[in-house]
This record gives structure tokens, C-alpha cells and sequence, in this order.
């Protein structure tokens, strides 16, 4: 039987510290991002921050739907939006614990949920009457930017009830998200990985999950030194966007999980996007791909941002079935 996810030596406490007790690097991860937040600041993996003028891309993104609307696409690019499949992988590794062969991952990333009425419900039809070993979810709970957060968070609570998993949930956020999401998702269940780390135990076997902070818009360090941990055991790392691919593959990750690009989106016939939307990892913005030794998965996202269309893409959630030993050729 699987035992519960365990804290390795050092991990962070759920519970709060008490008056007087040092801060912990939760606590001091909050208050950065917070004044990240707002700060309408990006801050970027090589150096440097900038402001973020949100009114551009606004302005930008109405220009382009109203396009859509004068040339009499937009309603197709909404139907394209809500066609939502369920993509499955068997992933082989060498180095997989053998107690783990056949473990199965629900990967849900990217539902932008205030952008897509009813994306909750389709989630949890699309995968009613089965059961999963763990649900990883990779950030984007939301489209706004900023401001209130309670109808993302029960869009999320009804996927989180209708989902059925045997270990749990874990999470992380994107950069859509804040930091204010942290305690209600932890509230309804899911274990949120802040630059940190879990591990699963069968026997003596370990599977250990690391999850990092978005490091689209809100990167520190903290993201590298939490995936220096994968040399510890077996490590699938969860990260909002594939922009830290070559810093985990040195770290010796085994499994990368992200999403953020919407595979592109708007893209031209053949699946060409018209914007990649990472500093970074251009050529892993979609599918199963490979980088030193390492694989890993960018999810085409389960909902859309900025604008409720999809051309020449569609969503997804993945279903990612682990194996141990090598791929069949």
C-alpha cells in the first residue's frame, strides 16, 4: 500500500510558526512575491527586472478579438477553445523504482478558469470513472492578472472533488497566479510546492516531486536550489513553463512537467505559433520531448489566456502512465 506523502529531512512545516520563531523560506518566499505582485514586476533567470505594462498587452489582445469578430472567426476560435481531450503517455525510464512501474500521473495545467465557463465540469467529465495515483497540476488557475480569486478557487475545489485520486494532489503556481491562492488550495487539498520538495514512499522505493515558483515573471533562485535536490533519489520536477529545461536536466531531474504556452494557441495551419511566450526552451513548447538525458512533457494547457480561442491547437489534460526500464522500439 502506498504510504501518504512524507516531508524529507528539512522540508518546510504545514503549520504556522509561533511568535518569536525565525522566518521560514515560506514565509519570506510570500512576502517577495507579494511585492512582486504588486510591483507589476518581471524579474528574469540571467538578471535584471522590468515593469509590466499590462495596458499594452490589453489593448493588443482586444485589438486582435476584435479582428476575429469583423473577419467572423472568433465564434469558431471559441468552439476550438472549449474541445477539450485527454491525451495519454507511457513514459519509460531506466532509473524508475521498479515499486513505481505503472504509476500514473493526471497532469492538469493551464485552465485559466474565469476565461472558459464550464471548463470545470468538462475536466471532471472527461476523466469520470477512473482513478489516478497522484494529480499534478502546473499553475495558470486564472486569466485576470490580478484582483479577487474566490470563483477561480471554486472552479478549482469542483475539480478537486470530482477528480479521484489515491495520493493526492500537488501543485504549483504560474504566473498568472498569486500568492494570496497558496492557502485556499492547500485548504481543499492540494499540497503546493513552493520551491520545495515530497517524496512518495513504497518499501523502500522513493518517487520525489519538486515544485518551483512561476519563472516566467516571478523568478529567484530559490527555483535552482530547490531542483538541486534531485540528486537524491528519482525526481520528477513541476514547473509552471519549460524556461528552467537545462538547469534541471544538470540538477539530474528525470521528468519535466509544464505547460504556460498553450502549445501557441493562435497557431498557422501545421501547428506554427505565432508567439512562443518563453525567454527560453523555444523548441520545447509543446509535447514529449528530451534534453540531456532527461524528459519532459509542456502540456498544450487545459483552457486559454488572454483571449477564450484556440486555432490549429486544442486543450488537454495528459494522463502520463510511469514504466520502469527502456521504451519499446
Amino acid at each position: 500500500m502506498m504510504k501518504p506523502l512524507r516531508k524529507p529531512p528539512g522540508a518546510l512545516p504545514r503549520q504556522a510558526f509561533p511568535e518569536g520563531a525565525p522566518i521560514s523560506p515560506r514565509q519570506m518566499w510570500a512576502a517577495n512575491r507579494f511585492w512582486m505582485e504588486t510591483q507589476n514586476l518581471v524579474t528574469k533567470r540571467y538578471g535584471g527586472k522590468r515593469k509590466q505594462h499590462w495596458e499594452v498587452l490589453l489593448v493588443m489582445m482586444k485589438t486582435f478579438e476584435l479582428g476575429l469578430k469583423v473577419i467572423g472567426q472568433y465564434e469558431r476560435g471559441v468552439r476550438n477553445a472549449e474541445r477539450l481531450e485527454v491525451r495519454e503517455l507511457d513514459l519509460y525510464f531506466d532509473a524508475l523504482p521498479a515499486a513505481f512501474d505503472g504509476y500514473t500521473l493526471l497532469h492538469i495545467t493551464d485552465p485559466h478558469f474565469d476565461g472558459l465557463p464550464g471548463l470545470d465540469d468538462r475536466i471532471v467529465a472527461a476523466v469520470s470513472g477512473r482513478t489516478f495515483d497522484l494529480c499534478v497540476l502546473t499553475g495558470d488557475y486564472r486569466t485576470e492578472l490580478h484582483g479577487p480569486i474566490a470563483a477561480t478557487m471554486d472552479s478549482l475545489a469542483r475539480v478537486v472533488a470530482g477528480v479521484q485520486v489515491r495520493d493526492g494532489f500537488l501543485g504549483t503556481l504560474g504566473n498568472h497566479d498569486d500568492c494570496h491562492m497558496v492557502a485556499p488550495m492547500e485548504e481543499m487539498g492540494i499540497r503546493m510546492l513552493i520551491n520545495e520538495h515530497v517524496q512518495l514512499a513504497r518499501g523502500d522505493a522513493i518517487l520525489q516531486i519538486i515544485g518551483t515558483d512561476d519563472v516566467h515573471y516571478y523568478f529567484t533562485d530559490q527555483s535552482l536550489h530547490a531542483l538541486e535536490h534531485a540528486r537524491n533519489a528519482f525526481s520528477i520536477a513541476l514547473v509552471h513553463s519549460p524556461e528552467l529545461y537545462d538547469a534541471a536536466a544538470a540538477c539530474g531531474v528525470a521528468l519535466y512537467l509544464c505547460g504556460h504556452t498553450h502549445a501557441g494557441q493562435v497557431c498557422l495551419p501545421g501547428g506554427r505559433p505565432l508567439v512562443r511566450h518563453v525567454r527560453t526552451g523555444g523548441a520545447f513548447i509543446r509535447g514529449h520531448w528530451r534534453h540531456d538525458g532527461m524528459q519532459g512533457i509542456t502540456g498544450m494547457g487545459a483552457g486559454a489566456s488572454g483571449i477564450p480561442v484556440r486555432f490549429n491547437t486544442s486543450g488537454e489534460i495528459l494522463v502520463l502512465t510511469l514504466r520502469a526500464g527502456p521504451a519499446p522500439e
